[in-house]
């Protein structure tokens, strides 16, 4: 099991001496790889990430889609054509660059709410049937998307595992993969351990989110016991950390999370919470 550290987009930084200075962090701390938001691959500067990647000696494993939601009402639900079609286009952009890259994509919130579509059932089927054209774009790419089940306040499809489990095995391409967000867990399932041995043939990547979205420990999740779990089950993918709600530095964030991460100790697998 591999661990990385979620960023921001690039584009959000001041210039990109402060963005490789956070990146030089995440490589101090102990951190296998990066994950990124990124709104949109025209606007990334792909050259200067490579080489900034290059430089600190980091692989991009991961990077979020999710963001384009809400800063351009991209999604997949929508009875609108335009819309629904830009946002595919869209996520094959996405195809490309991670073909490129050779990283996962992270996909969950673009596929909208009730207000882009109040009707569920066409709703949920429109986002599957743009799932299913996206991954046909993917797979003789080898570019795989992590589905991940997101909670029913930020989005109105496929909130619970078993939802987005079940969209994975129907597009049934080796590009379609499930991912699990311990956050998004902790909201929608009734244990945080039970779904694991059912899920670990399709998981392709995991976040590691506190229940308050801050550092790992401040919440009442127990992390180590968590990834203990999951390395019993066999998972040996990577684990992002995120941290959205708090008032540390983004360096300190790193240092407290890689202590956290420190406490878990795939000897004693047996343990459980």
């Amino acid at each position: 099991m591999k661990f990385s550290y979620i960023l921001p987009d690039p584009a959000s930084y001041c210039d990109w001496e402060e963005f490789d200075a956070d990146l030089r962090a995440v490589k101090q701390c102990g951190y296998d790889a990066v994950e990124i938001q990124i709104t949109d691959p025209e606007l990334l500067d792909e050259g200067r990430l490579r080489e900034s990647l290059s430089a600190v000696g980091l692989p991009l494993c991961a990077f979020q889609t999710g963001g384009t939601y809400l800063a351009r009402g991209n999604c997949l639900c929508t009875a609108n054509d335009d819309v629904r079609l830009r946002t595919i286009a869209l996520l094959k952009s996405f195809v490309d660059l991670a073909e490129r890259m050779k990283s996962v994509i992270v996909f969950g919130s673009l596929q909208g709410k009730t207000k882009d579509e109040p009707d569920l059932p066409a709703g949920r089927k429109r986002v599957v049937a743009a799932l299913l054209d996206v991954c046909r774009h993917a797979a003789p790419k080898g570019v795989v998307l992590a589905l991940e089940p997101v909670n029913h306040l930020e989005t109105s499809y496929h909130n619970t595992i078993a939802e987005m489990d079940k969209v994975v095995r129907g597009v049934n391409l080796s590009s379609a993969r499930l991912m699990i967000d311990t956050f998004h867990m902790n909201i929608e399932e009734r244990d945080m351990l039970s779904p694991l041995p059912g899920i670990m043939e399709c998981l392709a990547h995991v976040h590691l989110s506190e229940t308050n979205r801050d550092v790992l420990g401040a919440g009442h999740w127990q992390t180590a016991a968590f990834l203990r779990e999951l390395h019993r089950h066999g998972y040996a993918g990577y684990c992002s950390v995120g941290v959205y709600n708090t008032k540390k530095s983004r360096r300190e964030c790193m240092r407290v999370c890689q202590g956290a991460l420190a406490q878990f100790n795939p000897a004693k697998v047996g343990d459980r919470l």
